[in-house]
């Protein structure tokens, strides 16, 4: 496991974790890694975290949103390089503050959410997510996309705001993840 200079104290990791130098976990206490999991050089997380198993997030990605937002990446899911995932954002309309300097009682509403990635679900470079989104089962996100709202599972998004594209296949990911599974048992 390759650690910055310093150890965190994660609330669970597990085994083959591949954590670049520069990661930063503001909270590392929130944070949860199951197994054969890689995280890449500079990136950057502000909340709390449950990554499954076999789990990539590539370069530069930037998971951001305070202590009481959280991001869930599940079983073979992924993040291509230079994503933003908000699981929080402060109101730029609504509100006499906004940034985390000022305490939360003037900051009154403050968007405080969870992203889910679900399993299969993989994220193309340079992707926006916006808060308390759910990236569908199988669903995958075409570089450049801007995701505001829930993603159907097994299908292929692209665009500003993401739209459907065409339909991913399934039942070759499914066989594939269960020809794995009969590897892994030899």
């Amino acid at each position: 496991m390759a650690f910055t200079d310093v150890e965190y104290k994660f609330k669970k990791i597990g085994k083959n974790v591949q954590i670049g130098r520069t990661v930063y976990f503001r909270y590392p206490e929130e944070v949860e890694i199951g197994d054969n999991v890689i995280i890449d050089e500079f990136c950057y997380f502000t909340t709390a975290v449950k990554i499954g198993n076999y789990v990539h997030i590539a370069p530069s990605c930037s998971i951001i949103g305070g202590k009481e937002s959280e991001l869930i990446m599940s079983d073979y899911s992924g993040l291509a390089a230079g994503t933003r995932v908000l699981c929080g954002s402060d109101d730029y309309v609504n509100g006499p503050f906004t940034n985390p300097t000022i305490p939360a009682e003037f900051r009154p509403n403050t968007k405080k959410g969870k992203v889910v990635v679900a399993k299969h679900a993989i994220i193309g470079t340079n992707v926006v997510i916006h808060p308390n989104v759910k990236i569908g089962e199988g669903a995958a996100v075409g570089s450049l996309s801007l995701v505001t709202k829930d993603l159907e599972a097994w299908q292929v998004y692209a665009g500003i705001p993401a739209k459907i594209i065409k339909a991913r296949n399934k039942e070759l990911i499914l066989d594939g993840e269960n020809r794995f599974l009969e590897y892994l048992k030899k």
